[in-house]
């Protein structure tokens, strides 16, 4: 069975929004496709959905399709009373913003052994259970 892993907001926004002569698009886009089922929360979709409407402007039929993309591909980790209080605990110990703690909350609640992202630091060990890896240093 493969390892869980699961894929931050930033990654998937570069790979869904294509910037002319971004290699980030490209190489982000790759990358996702590759991994099997990877796990990404609520979260992640709220926060990608608000940025594809708002930053790139596409359409709400675009939106729904990649939402339900989301949903068929990948495994949607619910949040929980235990992904709060351990993300509170992991800000006092490692200091994340509020929002990358529920993240690396989520992660380590769904068994991942890797989270990739490029918004915290890269090769980062967090309670000797998960990797922070960004996958553009690859």
């Amino acid at each position: 069975m493969p390892a869980k892993v699961f894929v931050d907001t930033n990654i998937w926004l570069y790979a869904l929004v294509s910037h002319e002569d971004d290699p980030k698009h490209v190489q982000a886009a790759s990358f996702v496709l590759a991994l099997q089922r990877p796990l990404i929360n609520s979260q992640v979709i709220r926060e990608a959905s608000s940025n594809l409407l708002k930053k790139a402007g596409i359409a709400e039929a675009k939106l729904r399709t990649i939402i339900e993309d989301w949903y068929r591909d990948c495994d949607i980790y619910p949040s929980s009373a235990v992904q709060h209080t351990l993300a509170s605990k992991l800000r006092e110990t490692y200091s994340f913003s509020y929002w990358d703690s529920l993240i690396v909350a989520a992660a380590l609640d769904a068994g991942c052994s890797t989270l990739f992202s490029e918004d915290m630091q890269h090769g980062q060990n967090i309670e000797n259970r998960l990797t922070i890896i960004n996958p553009f240093l690859l």
